[in-house]
């Protein structure tokens, strides 16, 4: 009886932990989405002014003129 009853406890932490688990990864998903997500962010194109080179849509500034090369 003692083995049934671990068994059965067992199976409903886990039954309780995937459900758990499968509404995070909805949100984890709707996150990644986000329009700040590296995939949809706007870049500046080739010639276009820049700060840094997370900016450039070929990730390359040059700090000397300013632009995105």
């Amino acid at each position: 009886v003692l083995i049934i009853a671990v068994l059965f406890l067992t199976a409903c932490q886990l039954t309780t932990a995937e459900t758990y688990s499968r509404g995070r990864q909805k949100h984890r998903a709707r996150r990644s989405t986000d329009r700040n997500s590296k995939w949809t962010r706007e870049c500046t194109d080739s010639g276009g002014a820049c700060n840094s080179h997370d900016q450039c849509c070929n990730e390359f500034c040059s700090t000397a003129t300013r632009t995105c090369i």
